[in-house]
């Protein structure tokens, strides 16, 4: 690849995302409670050197069909937080997350790219180490890879 030749794939999506994950972070807090943003990786071997787009804010579960990535993107990242809490020794939850007692604050940024693969970093408030995970479903997922299938080529 030329010397300045921006990058059109994700070498190491969990390198990204963890970077990603970072950098939305250190962003002052928005008013809604999720933001999507465009991946743009600069022309370095460093994946930890992009851009983020902002794209759009509001409910995750309202992402609405004209958002569209624009060209020259690797991926979408939705940043999103809330509320977790211990589930019934049977998997069922006995209530709201946010009314749970032994509830704690989630932050989680998950990234869509390629072919329509996910990686997604959450972190429990408290803990040190964040997890990454993939293979991701329901109902907002289907909304990013819908999005993520409207990008500019």
């Amino acid at each position: 690849m030329p010397e300045n030749a921006i990058p059109s794939a994700i070498v190491d999506p969990t390198e990204l995302v963890l970077a990603i994950d970072e950098r939305v972070r250190s962003l002052p807090p928005g008013c809604d409670p999720a933001r999507l943003f465009g991946v743009r990786l600069r022309p370095s071997s460093d994946e930890s050197d992009f851009v983020l787009i902002p794209l759009w804010s509001g409910v995750a579960r309202e992402i609405p069909a004209w958002v569209q990535p624009p060209r020259g993107v690797v991926g979408i990242a939705l940043q999103t937080g809330g509320w977790a809490a211990p589930m019934e020794d049977d998997g069922s939850v006995s209530g709201r997350p946010s009314e749970h007692p032994e509830r704690r604050r989630i932050h989680h940024v998950t990234l869509i790219h390629g072919g329509g693969e996910d990686i997604s970093v959450l972190r429990y408030e408290g803990d040190g180490d964040p997890l990454v995970l993939e293979g991701a479903i329901g109902y907002v997922h289907e909304l990013l890879l819908a999005c993520w299938a409207r990008r500019a080529r």
